[in-house]
């Protein structure tokens, strides 16, 4: 984990700058599976694309309208589950709401199949701001439901 994620610092630059520059924001005109989440309380949005090949996520696209961290949750979210197998994609899941919610321990024990956290634990420091979790896990839900469509 970099410093400034140790630090408790809210908007790491990692944040800050994928919320400004996402690499993986737009639609996918081939989508195979879609899901969506929203937080009615602040507005948030996250609408998450999926190309699959076999049981692997070939590319994954977000439209994301919130906050920098929902934004650039949802950005690192489909950097880092590209070329995954869908459980490969829903355990790095299960370990980020760990992670959010818990020790950093108890999230970095996983399946070895299974890659790290890698630059998703720049939200780790969420644990301290416990009203912005739900900002980081709303591109996880789109996720999830997208996911739910796919047969493994």
């Amino acid at each position: 984990m970099n410093g400034l994620a140790e630090s408790g610092a809210l908007y790491d630059r990692l944040i800050v700058d994928r919320a400004r520059t996402p690499l993986y924001a737009g639609q996918l005109e081939q989508a195979d599976v879609q899901g969506e989440g929203k937080n009615p309380l602040c507005g948030d949005k996250t609408r998450v694309a999926l190309q699959m090949a076999d049981t692997h996520i070939s590319q994954i696209r977000h439209q994301t309208r919130g906050c920098a961290i929902c934004l650039a949750a949802a950005d690192l979210m489909a950097e880092r589950l590209t070329g995954l197998t869908v459980p490969q994609a829903l355990d790095l899941s299960h370990r980020f709401f760990a992670m959010l919610v818990a020790e950093p321990a108890s999230a970095l024990n996983a399946n070895t199949d299974t890659p790290a956290l890698g630059p998703l634990e720049a939200f780790a420091p969420l644990r301290a701001h416990r009203a912005r979790i739900r900002c980081a896990e709303l591109p996880w839900v789109a996720l999830k439901e997208a996911l739910s469509h796919v047969d493994v």
